[in-house]
């Protein structure tokens, strides 16, 4: 199985084993006009829920503001609340790969009833860290 990708994005979302040098969503803020960051929040809204916890976690660039502790994927990423609530509130810049993958995946829906939970749930294990530049 191919390894599947994680969307990290920003030093303020990193786990342990990233680097303390990824760049910072202050520096990728207003990235993207208003109705593409819309377009790519409906698509990240869009996808299948692997993982939903009662409790909503704290942005981690803004504290004040408690996100939708919850894992979307399409089947090729993993991203979650805080990175959809990143677009939606900041209009963050994407990684080039993913904003790709997003155009090419716009004509179809994510296809939620065709995809392997537990597959996905492995998978998400052991995903490939994508950060933006």
């Amino acid at each position: 199985m191919e390894n599947l990708k994680r969307l990290l994005l920003y030093k303020e979302r990193q786990y342990s084993n990233q680097l303390p040098t990824a760049p910072s969503i202050e520096d990728n803020m207003n990235a993207m006009p208003s109705a593409l960051a819309e377009e790519v929040a409906a698509y990240l809204r869009h996808g299948l829920i692997l993982i939903e916890f009662v409790s909503p976690v704290p942005d981690p660039y803004c504290h004040d503001d408690m996100v939708r502790n919850v894992v979307f994927s399409d089947g090729v990423y993993f991203w979650d609340g805080v990175i959809l609530h990143w677009v939606e509130k900041y209009r963050v810049r994407m990684p080039e790969e993913f904003m790709g993958h997003f155009y090419a995946s716009t004509a179809q829906p994510i296809p939620v009833n065709n995809l392997d939970v537990p597959r996905l749930l492995e998978a998400f294990k052991i995903a490939d860290p994508i950060m933006s530049t």
